[in-house]
């Protein structure tokens, strides 16, 4: 099987290869295409003019992953998957993985992660996806325990004849001596972290995070799984329409 791999921190990042290299490692045939620079935080954008624009991308080479493509986009990583679904970068693929995002992307912030977007995007365009990230704490990041559980997430969904899936792993900055397992979570509420703006005085703000209680904390979500020591695996269902309830069957144009 050919796997896309993406992320949204750019083509510097080590987690980017620390998952390349898991990924080759396996016995998948990879092609890398990620954005040159940091896109954090651009969830689904796919950024420049595909109405007659010019898309850039230079061809980067690795020792590490021997013979595998790797690219450097210059855009999101959400376009780094249209781009090699239509062909940029050879057939298009029927996986995307996408990370691994040094941070969590727990609950419904996952909204605004470009890791997390980069999987959606391949949803929406004919290919499974998963996306992969990992807590920051004051210790070395623990890049083989996020990636860890990728293949066998590769296994399982390629084996899924109709339908594209898209699941969310979060893991703990910790050894994987050290886990205490995995668990099929739900979104949390907002995730793990809350925010304040700070004004300045002159028309600008500061925005500071700040981390969530721990007692807001709740059973069965992400966030309080990986908090837990656990990987948490999540199932995210992208755009979609739902029988409305809105009673909105009314609405006229007329004059």
């Amino acid at each position: 099987m050919r796997v896309l791999i993406t992320n949204d921190d750019g083509v510097g990042s080590e987690g980017l290869w620390a998952l390349a290299k898991r990924v080759v490692e396996a016995g998948y045939e990879a092609v890398v295409a990620a954005p040159t620079s940091d896109m954090t935080g651009m969830g689904g954008a796919i950024g420049g003019d595909l109405h007659g624009g010019k898309l850039r991308a230079e061809r980067l080479h690795r020792e590490d992953l021997g013979d595998t493509p790797c690219w450097a986009v210059d855009g999101p990583p959400a376009l780094c998957v249209i781009m090699a679904q239509l062909g940029a970068f050879g057939d298009p693929v029927p996986m995307v993985v996408s990370g691994v995002n040094p941070g969590l992307n727990c609950g419904r912030s996952a909204l605004h992660s470009g890791t997390v977007g980069a999987a959606l995007t391949a949803a929406n365009n004919g290919a499974h996806g998963i996306a992969i990230s990992l807590d920051v704490t004051d210790a070395p990041m623990e890049w083989p325990t996020a990636v860890y559980l990728v293949p066998e997430v590769i296994e399982r969904l390629g084996k899924i004849g109709r339908g594209r899936r898209v699941v969310n792993l979060n893991a703990p900055n910790i050894s994987l001596s050290e886990l205490a397992g995995v668990e099929i979570t739900d979104l949390a509420k907002w995730g793990d972290a809350a925010g304040n703006l700070r004004p300045q005085g002159d028309g600008s703000w500061v925005f500071e995070r700040q981390l969530g209680d721990p007692k807001r904390r709740i059973a069965g979500t992400d966030n309080a799984a990986v908090r837990g020591g656990s990987i948490s695996v999540s199932e995210l269902v992208g755009i979609r329409t739902q029988k409305s309830e809105l009673h909105l069957g009314d609405l006229s144009v007329a004059q």
